[in-house]
C-alpha cells in the first residue's frame, strides 16, 4: 500500500479483535456457513429475493453480536426475513450454530464490512428496517470519527431503506445517544424521529434485553433508543 492510498483510506468503525474460536464455532464456520452464509464481494449487487425461497420483508442487523437479539426476530417473524451483519467470527459461528439448533430458515449471514455492503451491496429501497444496537462507541475523544453512526450511514440508510421503513439505533452511551439523535434530526427530511424532535423511544418489546445490556445496566448505564422512519 502506498502512503497516498493509506491516507485515502476510509475510516473503518470496527477493530477486528477476535478471541479464539472454540471447536463448535470452527466447526460451523466451515460446514453451515454454505447453508446460510452470504458470499458477497465489494462492487457486487445482492439480490435479495435470491438469498431466500420467497419474497418477504428484507430486514437487516448490522453488527448483531452473538446472534442473540437476531434469533429472537427470525423466532417471532416466521413471516419475516433477515439479514445479519457481523466482522467477527466467533459471533458469526455462533449464530450459525443457534440457527441449526432453532431451525430457522429466515436469516442469512454476511462477515462483511456495513458500510461497504450498505454502500455497494443492497439494492434501493432492498429493506423494510435496520437494526442497529449498540454499536461500539468509540469512547475516547480522538476515536469518534470512527463511530459508524455518521453522515454518510445516513446517507446509505436513505437509500436502502424503503418509505416507511425504519431505522432502529440503541446504545448505553449517553454521548454517543446525543450524536446519534443529532446526526439523524441534521438529515431531516430524511428520517422522522418516531418519538419526536429531541426525543427518545421507550424499548419496543421486540427489543429484547441481552447479556451486553444487563452487563451496562449493573454499571449504571442508562439505555438509549431511537427509532426513524424513512420519509
Amino acid at each position: 500500500m502506498t502512503v497516498d492510498s493509506a491516507r485515502h483510506r476510509p475510516i473503518r468503525s470496527f477493530v477486528r479483535r477476535e478471541g479464539r474460536l472454540t471447536a463448535a464455532q470452527a466447526r460451523a464456520l466451515e460446514t453451515l456457513w454454505p447453508r446460510f452464509g452470504v458470499d458477497w464481494q465489494p462492487h457486487t449487487a445482492l439480490d435479495p429475493q435470491r438469498l431466500f425461497a420467497a419474497d418477504k420483508p428484507l430486514y437487516l442487523e448490522i453488527g448483531f453480536g452473538n446472534g442473540e437479539q437476531l434469533i429472537h426476530l427470525a423466532q417471532s417473524n416466521p413471516e419475516q426475513h433477515y439479514l445479519g451483519l457481523e466482522v467477527h467470527r466467533p459471533g458469526v459461528g455462533q449464530l450459525l450454530l443457534a440457527l441449526e439448533r432453532e431451525q430457522l430458515h429466515n436469516v442469512r449471514v454476511l462477515c462483511a464490512d456495513a458500510m461497504l455492503v450498505l454502500e455497494q451491496g443492497l439494492p434501493a429501497q432492498s429493506l423494510a428496517g435496520v437494526y442497529l444496537l449498540f454499536p461500539d462507541p468509540w469512547s475516547k475523544k480522538r476515536h469518534h470519527k470512527r463511530r459508524i453512526v455518521q453522515p454518510p450511514l445516513v446517507q446509505h440508510l436513505a437509500r436502502c431503506v424503503q418509505p416507511g421503513g425504519f431505522v432502529h439505533l440503541a446504545t448505553d452511551w449517553e454521548p454517543y445517544a446525543a450524536q446519534m439523535l443529532a446526526v439523524f434530526e441534521a438529515a431531516a427530511p430524511l428520517f422522522v424521529n418516531q418519538a419526536g424532535a429531541g426525543q427518545f423511544s421507550p424499548r419496543p418489546p421486540e427489543r429484547i434485553l441481552t447479556r451486553f445490556e444487563r452487563r451496562g445496566e449493573r454499571l449504571g448505564h442508562q439505555v438509549h433508543d431511537l427509532r426513524l422512519i424513512r420519509c
